[in-house]
């Protein structure tokens, strides 16, 4: 945690426990409410919202000598863009400014300086928990609670997750261990924050047992072998929780992946929600759901109860994808943009950021993936590594065309769009599979050369069939046979057989069928030699010839000029005046 030398890190001896262990300091509190309260006065104080980017903020390495270097050790860098990059934005300090007034609210009917903290446990939390709460809010012993909920829903991709992990665990410590308060004794521990993925069946019990494990982890303690196993009703596996979470002094507990609580769920939905409501009501302890578009169904009226009297702000905040002009979009692309490996620098410019923006349709994550899978294709195509629209469209095409209708769908003004994200992966290239494919440019010795070349051809799966297909078919008059020739030889050495002995086995294919049509047999030699010569193949234009690169370009929905840029025949000025010099 980096708060500026405020706190009091225990020893790492105290714990090969997990979480950030620190002591108690009490620091004067302005708030009544807050004031002779050990666990509200031994949080750190608040922070300013330029401390908060400070702290939170983070890029990968960068220095103008790693452009330089050669293209492995670059992309490696292109790679820690998405761990090490994060931008705070104005919103993150919306939920950071109630995440800690949550917390501090949670905390002051529940001060272990009062009598009423000692008299629940002398009631017994049992009989608390059986007597539920008046008309006023009170339990049994007269303590109205004052948690609040705040349910945090955003669309995949958003970083939601993220957010609160950052400032969780960078801007609070886990746990807070007391021994005197004012003089008197107060052996306790506190436990400022706790999160907690959703089961995946579902089931109270298995998020019972998570909850122990987590805990026993952070506290040394043996709560999943007292009462992990243990059977029992719904009832039953609250009450047990909300024993052990008192005796911890819980601070928030946040509960993650919500959404996967589903209705095919025998029970599961109304199961979990409710325990969640029974947990807060009694117990008093603040808590954060966090899911995605898919947990909406949850929210319409389940949770009603828990949010009473929450003031303006604390209810649920929803968040779709930045809009493409607001400022927290032009502010996260031109950031990001920053981070570039390449050999030149290029400029982000209007048409750059349309591009990016409609690709990732400002989806924080997408749009850091997009960026990096742009970076890393233009480091593999060498020339001068510029990147461009092109560029953004070629790589977007093929790796996000499964989610483009959906993105359709959202600027279409679809609500229902977002939970369908969950569904649908992107087909990203993995990103080894750059630093594979980069190589070759680089020298390669012995069977390496050769080996390497057949993984680039296996890679060109469709060009390798269509060289195939177009020399079965002089071979063949039936379009569909020699497509069937093709298929054949290509899956028998899955696409890593040397291409002119691939047109051999065609050819060999073809005699032993006996399709061979009476032209092809009369060219053929006597014995079919173990290379075929291909020169007879010849493409309408040669791959290099300017115009052929124009017309696939147009065939892609590129202008001219992008496919002559894409292709490296058009130069920058810099560099022609460097030629002319």
């Amino acid at each position: 945690m980096k708060e500026g030398g405020e706190v009091n890190r225990m020893s790492n001896s105290i714990a090969g426990l997990k979480g950030t262990h620190i002591l108690a300091e009490y620091k004067e509190q302005i708030n009544p409410k807050n004031q002779g309260n050990p666990f509200i006065e031994s949080l750190p104080n608040r922070i300013d919202v330029d401390t908060f980017i400070d702290v939170l903020s983070s890029e990968p390495p960068m220095d103008k000598k790693y452009n330089a270097m050669c293209a492995e050790d670059r992309m490696e860098f292109v790679q820690q863009i998405r761990p090490d990059f994060w931008l705070p934005l104005p919103t993150h300090y919306d939920k950071y400014r109630n995440l800690y007034t949550m917390i501090k609210i949670g905390y002051q009917s529940r001060n272990p300086m009062h009598a009423m903290y000692n008299r629940q446990f002398a009631i017994g939390w049992d009989e608390i928990f059986k007597a539920g709460t008046d008309e006023n809010g009170a339990n049994l012993a007269g303590n109205i609670q004052t948690a609040q909920s705040l349910v945090e829903i955003a669309i995949n991709g958003f970083g939601k997750s993220q957010v609160y992990e950052r400032m969780l665990t960078q801007l609070f410590p886990q746990v807070i261990h007391h021994s005197e308060y004012l003089g008197r004794p107060l052996p306790q521990t506190q436990l400022v924050w706790l999160k907690v993925e959703c089961p995946y069946n579902k089931s109270v019990g298995t998020f019972c047992k998570s909850f122990y494990a987590e805990v026993d982890k952070l506290l040394g303690t043996n709560y999943y072998e007292k009462f992990g196993e243990k059977p029992g009703t719904i009832d039953k596996l609250v009450l047990r929780l909300i024993k052990v979470a008192s005796q911890i002094n819980l601070g928030v507990l946040v509960i993650d992946e919500i959404q996967k609580i589903q209705k095919a769920y025998s029970g599961g939905e109304q199961d979990m929600i409710d325990f969640i409501t029974q947990f807060v009501n009694t117990l008093g302890v603040p808590t954060i759901l966090i899911g995605s578009f898919k947990a909406l169904y949850l929210f319409k009226d389940s949770l009603a109860n828990t949010r009473r009297g929450i003031p303006n702000g604390y209810a649920e905040n929803i968040s779709g994808h930045m809009l493409e002009s607001s400022w927290e979009w032009n502010e996260f692309i031109e950031n990001l943009w920053e981070l570039q490996y390449t050999k030149t620098y290029t400029e982000i410019t209007p048409g750059i950021k349309k591009a990016m923006y409609y690709y990732s349709s400002g989806i924080p994550d997408f749009a850091v993936k997009l960026f990096i899978h742009v970076q890393s294709r233009t480091i593999v195509n060498g020339g001068n590594e510029r990147m461009s629209v092109a560029r953004i469209r070629e790589v977007a095409d093929i790796s996000l065309g499964l989610v483009q209708p959906i993105f359709e769908r959202i600027r279409g003004g679809d609500p229902t769009a977002y939970k369908d994200l969950d569904d649908v992966k992107p087909d990203w290239m993995p990103l080894n599979g750059y630093i594979k494919e980069v190589t070759h440019r680089i020298q390669l010795h012995g069977s390496l050369t050769e080996d390497h070349s057949r993984a680039l051809q296996q890679k060109n799966k469709v060009e390798v069939l269509e060289k195939l297909t177009e020399f079965a078919l002089h071979l063949v008059q039936s379009p569909t046979v020699a497509e069937d020739l093709a298929n054949q030889v290509y899956n028998a050495s899955e696409g890593m057989g040397d291409i002119s002995l691939m047109f051999g086995q065609v050819a060999q294919l073809v005699i032993e069928k006996g399709n061979l049509t009476a032209e092809a047999t009369d060219k053929l030699p006597k014995e079919l030699p173990k290379k075929i010569n291909t020169k007879k193949i010849k493409p309408v234009l040669d791959l290099d010839d300017i115009r052929y690169v124009v017309q696939l370009g147009n065939k892609r929905g590129l202008t001219t000029e992008e496919s002559l840029e894409e292709k490296g025949y058009i130069r920058d000025v810099d560099e022609l005046l460097g030629i002319i010099s």
